[in-house]
């Protein structure tokens, strides 16, 4: 299992109806090797959103690239970013429960 975990940036009066939107794409979406999807909304910036989805591995995610639904999915969120995604796949090493 692996992570991507992806940096975002959208106004934040329009923050939550973004998770609302990028939620619903991806649930609908349901990629194949996708599991758990996480949002996190920044604090001190609250322009800043956190996606962490789980995947059963980098392939698993990379072969959905380029696919209509995922080019739609694309689109639609790209309505709401402010700034370009910052993302990449991580191992998950966890110290404490």
């Amino acid at each position: 299992m692996i992570h991507e975990i992806v940096i975002q940036h959208v106004e934040p009066e329009k923050r939550e109806e973004y998770i609302q939107v990028f939620g619903d794409v991806l649930e609908k979406a349901n990629y194949a090797g996708a599991h758990g999807i996480t949002f996190f909304t920044g604090i001190e910036d609250p322009s800043r959103v956190i996606v962490m989805i789980e995947w059963d591995s980098v392939e698993a995610h990379t072969r959905h690239r380029g696919t209509p639904t995922h080019n739609a999915m694309r689109e639609v969120t790209a309505r709401y970013q402010t700034q370009k995604s910052d993302g990449a796949h991580f191992h998950l090493h966890q110290v404490k429960n």
